[in-house]
């Protein structure tokens, strides 16, 4: 294995086809997520600290080290902790972007997975007028939902501290991890066939089917901006209301709305999609287990699926579409999604490093546009202790996979735009303007409100629904 499993002895765990392709993608860039808070005062550093500390013991898997060897990654589930640090900065401004900017660099400035520690940062960060905490770690090891429940976490142990009571819930560790045992197990035989063979259709449709693309040319590179915004009061009830009697979800809504915004954008550039646009959205397995335990748990178990969305026809007729997809998925359509990763995992392994990186990056990357919907954040983080939560946001994922990235989510009732997208690609007047105000006006258009103006952009962070 390596040092680390003679340093620390512990259990070994094979990671799970997901997290292996983000690890291979972790290779060549961080895949940090963070869960950034804005308070309405000053944490007891120390009472953190130790807050931090509990709820790692506590849980096997967060006291989790990787480990590579070749193209495998391992988790090394260590029986005592390893040492961790609240890190503490400063930022001697008050102005928003430059609050922002530091915040990000401060997420992107090192992997947090590594031999020698457990994947989770904590940054405490003082302004002249506010404080922040971050907490991070990575999409290797979490999905949104996992990251938020860490979060969470830590601010109902801080506040049983602050109590002087015991901070002692049941710990959540399930042995084997591997997506495809937890999810598939109890399947009939005739059903995995199924699922077997959509996993495969899948897999020919990721490399043979032609994709629509943004009219963005200008090379990629790793500069991420992301410009965070309330959706209107107005908007959220009227696509909440519009949603529930149509008697579908809000999600459709949102892909569409992204769908039009996209099309706009090249349709301004001259250069209409030739092919239907491809949009990455994401899928909780959550919801095919009957575990209570998974709802505890730190593991990515939301897998990506792909939707090839044709901007010719109507509103109408794409949410009906959606619908009937998200109806199958639901189903247990989206199951077949794990067979697709377990086909890239065997089509890697006899692969040099080199070439199983570009495999993982052309999963991840064979669509330009990515829309998650992070759902509604965890209502723990309302105070931590006795410090009043001004602002949470919960980034599932920083680094956009694609060329722009939706991130949908709501915290105390309000829904919010996240927009990640490249900053050596587009400005930030043209990310507002083409992909923000232009998403907030298709969605406007959906539930028959005209064009609603945004809300004044968040200071500092976050955004309904839950996964697809």
């Amino acid at each position: 294995m390596s040092a680390i499993s003679a340093l620390h002895k512990g259990r070994r765990q094979l990671l799970g086809r997901l997290n292996e392709t983000f690890a291979l993608l972790n290779l060549i860039c961080n895949a940090n997520s963070c869960d950034l808070i804005e308070l309405d005062g000053e944490l007891d550093l120390e009472r953190l600290q130790n807050a931090a500390e509990q709820v790692i013991d506590r849980h096997p898997m967060a006291r989790s080290v990787s480990v590579r060897r070749g193209l495998y990654f391992y988790w090394v589930h260590c029986e005592h902790r390893l040492p961790i640090q609240i890190e503490t900065r400063s930022i001697n401004s008050d102005d928003p972007t430059v609050i922002r900017h530091a915040l990000l660099a401060a997420t992107w400035e090192r992997r947090v997975v590594a031999h020698n520690a457990h994947p989770f940062r904590f940054i405490y960060t003082r302004t002249p007028r506010g404080a922040y905490l971050q907490i991070i770690t990575s999409h290797v090891y979490t999905d949104g939902k996992a990251a938020n429940i860490f979060t969470g976490d830590v601010a109902q142990c801080y506040a049983a501290l602050g109590r002087g009571q015991t901070w002692n819930p049941p710990a959540a560790d399930i042995p084997d991890r591997s997506h495809d045992r937890m999810f598939l197990r109890g399947l009939s035989w005739w059903r995995r066939a199924g699922l077997f063979l959509q996993g495969a259709k899948g897999l020919l449709t990721d490399v043979c089917m032609p994709v629509g693309r943004l009219a963005i040319s200008t090379p990629r590179t790793t500069d991420t901006d992301v410009l965070m915004i309330d959706l209107p009061d107005a908007l959220t009830q009227g696509l909440r209301a519009q949603a529930a009697r149509r008697k579908l979800t809000v999600h459709p809504f949102l892909l569409i709305a992204v769908l039009r915004t996209c099309e706009a954008f090249n349709r301004a550039r001259g250069k209409p999609a030739r092919w239907p646009l491809r949009i990455v959205d994401n899928f909780s397995l959550r919801r095919f287990s009957n575990d209570p335990a998974i709802e505890h748990i730190y593991d990515c178990v939301a897998v990506p699926y792909k939707l090839a969305l044709d901007a010719r026809r109507s509103d109408d007729a794409l949410l009906q579409d959606m619908f009937e997809a998200l109806e199958k998925l639901k189903q247990g359509d989206a199951l077949a999604e794990l067979y697709r990763l377990r086909f890239y995992h065997w089509l890697s392994l006899p692969m040099p490093k080199t070439w199983a990186v570009r495999m993982a990056c052309f999963m991840a990357t064979r669509a330009d546009v990515i829309c998650t919907n992070v759902g509604v954040l965890d209502p723990r983080l309302e105070h931590i202790g006795d410090v009043r939560v001004k602002r949470y946001f919960s980034f599932p994922q920083l680094l956009p996979p694609g060329k722009v990235m939706y991130q949908i989510s709501s915290f105390r009732g309000t829904m919010r735009l996240a927009l990640l997208y490249d900053r050596g690609q587009l400005s930030e007047t043209e990310a507002r303007r083409d992909f923000a105000d232009a998403f907030i006006k298709a969605l406007g258009q959906l539930v028959g409100l005209g064009q609603p103006q945004a809300e004044k952009p968040t200071e500092a962070t976050e955004p309904d629904t839950s996964y697809a």
